[in-house]
């Protein structure tokens, strides 16, 4: 095991990888690195066949500025990998590796150096690096220890998109690969995903774009990608992967966990019947719930609990195919609109009607308290909905609501509010409260502008009971253009720091000739206190960032 082989000469997945300590009566196992293939910047040390407990791990930080990653390593972990599990390995690098342990009632210390290989990631049109680069702009004390798991849509893989189903849309239609990576606050890769391993567009079952990424309460991440939904663990291990249920199809945007041990799905339907008889595959309006073995407890048909044909939003926005053929008027008779539009084109493309994309759910979120769900639907507004399918209240401009739904929308009260605009996340404080990150794209049903806009993260305050919503707080309008994002984006509260936690996934998305550079914030909470901000600039064409999120190593070992 005391190799003098040059890292560079040794190939990924080799256990001489590794320069261990020279007290072999201490010394474990093998250092395996990548060892289940999917994130190659982690590492199990085998224990050797001998019993270990009370194990810690610190990855040491390079340069005058690299971040340590420390954190303890349980018992059922040990046994899990056969050994010490390794996370956070920085790439094309000899790591320092500090280790302890109990053995026969005695702590050993080690050190380990450990080369890891440099990041191999899928070749795309124009690429000048594998990843983007993340900048650190400022992190206060106490913030260093952070990871961030970015989640980044990419342009397709030249040759890609071979295997198509459904011309209409969907999965196969959107076929992407993605960069999913954790940064430390110092901006260098500590992890990624090696997409390779997952992602296949000529096979139905491994194409699709991979998004979006939690972390669940037992340090897991779940995602979805077009036709599946998977669950591994930090080191690449598979807990499970699967098929959509057949009656569904079209996994994009959103999977979260609820504390009930249940999963939330938003999909399509594979084989939609509309009133007036036409059978089209729905698009990005079902939610579904899944238990742990997968089959389906319920799920939600916007179609019919919202309006598919609210298309005021979506008129705003420019797109073709949203108005309802001339001399034809809106009724709430939905039958009747749904014969007048019959010849509008079916598919994945924003339009009024079954079988287009009339709501785009990006966002789902589950409220134990009274068992519903909250929708954030981009081209509609944000609904909360419960288990009996029906809308308890809509936070949107009131515009273009059918009579029945009229009274669900809520009315603003008190100084300064502002509806939110082609809005991403839709989430729950656990303060009684609601953060949604408003894009701004259409704002005020304005035409779509290149300069003097502006996104934000809003808090607000809804009275279920009265009908009412106030804003209590929000933060990114002043920064106007240069923190405009009209796509993608998150808000989520961070109870552990009192910060909301912001993502502006999409500056310069509107200008194709400049490369997107967009900014990660941690925000004090109730005020404009910028604890941290990283910016990350895409080395690509066509790469746009999805989401973030804060890595809780505590939970992960």
């Amino acid at each position: 095991m005391n190799a003098k082989t040059q890292p560079h000469d040794l190939p990924e997945g080799a256990c001489l990888t590794a320069k261990v300590p020279e007290r072999d009566e201490a010394l474990l196992g093998d250092v395996v690195i990548n060892p289940y293939r999917l994130a190659p910047l982690t590492a199990i040390i085998r224990d050797g066949g001998r019993a270990l407990g009370a194990a810690h791990v610190r990855v040491l930080g390079r340069g005058e500025r690299g971040v340590d990653i420390s954190y303890e390593v349980s018992e059922r972990s040990l046994w899990t990998y056969g050994g010490i599990p390794v996370f956070g390995l920085y790439p094309d690098h000899v790591n320092q590796v500090e280790v302890s342990y109990k053995l026969e009632g005695e702590r050993i210390r080690e050190r380990y150096e450990i080369y890891a290989p440099a990041v191999r990631l899928p070749v795309v049109a124009k690429q000048t690096a594998a990843l983007p680069e993340v900048e650190p702009v400022k992190v206060a004390p106490g913030f260093e220890p952070r990871l961030y798991l970015f989640n980044h849509l990419l342009a397709d893989i030249p040759g890609g998109r071979a295997f198509k189903w459904n011309g209409l849309g969907g999965a196969a239609e959107w076929d992407s690969v993605g960069n999913n990576w954790i940064s430390d606050s110092n901006g260098d890769v500590r992890w990624y995903l090696d997409i390779e391993q997952i992602h296949d567009s000529n096979h139905r079952d491994g194409l699709g774009g991979t998004m979006g990424f939690h972390q669940t309460r037992d340090g897991k991440l779940i995602w979805g990608q077009g036709q599946t939904y998977s669950k591994y663990d930090l080191l690449g291990r598979r807990i499970w992967q699967r098929n959509l249920p057949d009656k569904f199809a079209d996994f994009s945007h959103e999977i979260r966990e609820t504390p009930n041990g249940t999963y939330l799905l938003r999909v399509g339907t594979s084989d939609y019947r509309r009133p007036d008889g036409k059978r089209v595959r729905s698009i990005r309006d079902h939610i579904i719930e899944v238990d742990e073995a997968g089959d389906v407890l319920d799920f939600w048909d916007l179609n019919q609990i919202l309006d598919p044909y609210r298309g005021d939003l979506l008129e705003t926005l420019g797109k073709a195919a949203i108005q309802l053929p001339d001399g034809v008027q809106k009724q709430d008779d939905r039958l009747a609109n749904e014969l007048a539009e019959g010849d509008l084109p079916f598919g994945d493309t924003p339009g009024v009607g079954t079988g287009r994309n009339w709501a785009h759910v990006n966002a789902i979120d589950y409220d134990a308290d009274d068992d519903s769900i909250i929708v954030s639907a981009r081209h509609q507004g944000v609904a909360k909905i419960g288990r009996d399918k029906q809308v308890k209240w809509i936070l949107a401009a009131p515009q273009g609501w059918p009579a029945h739904l009229q009274d669900k929308v809520l009315k603003p009260v008190g100084e300064g509010f502002e509806w939110s605009w082609t809005q991403h996340t839709a989430w729950l404080t656990g303060r009684g409260t609601l953060t949604v990150f408003d894009n701004g794209w259409g704002r005020d049903f304005g035409p779509t502008k290149l300069a003097g806009n502006y996104s934000r993260a809003v808090e607000y305050k809804v009275d279920e009971a009265n009908g009412t919503v106030e804003q209590l707080w929000q933060y990114g309008k002043e920064r106007g253009d240069e923190w405009y994002s009209p796509i993608t984006s998150v808000v989520a509260y961070r109870a552990d720091t009192d910060t909301q936690f912001i993502y502006s996934a999409s500056v310069n998305f509107l200008t194709p000739e400049k490369l997107t550079t967009t900014v990660l914030n941690e925000v004090r909470r109730g005020t404009q206190e910028v604890a941290v901000e990283l910016k990350v600039h895409s080395r690509q064409p066509g790469s746009v960032g999805y989401r973030a999120l804060v890595i809780d190593l505590d939970k992960v070992f």
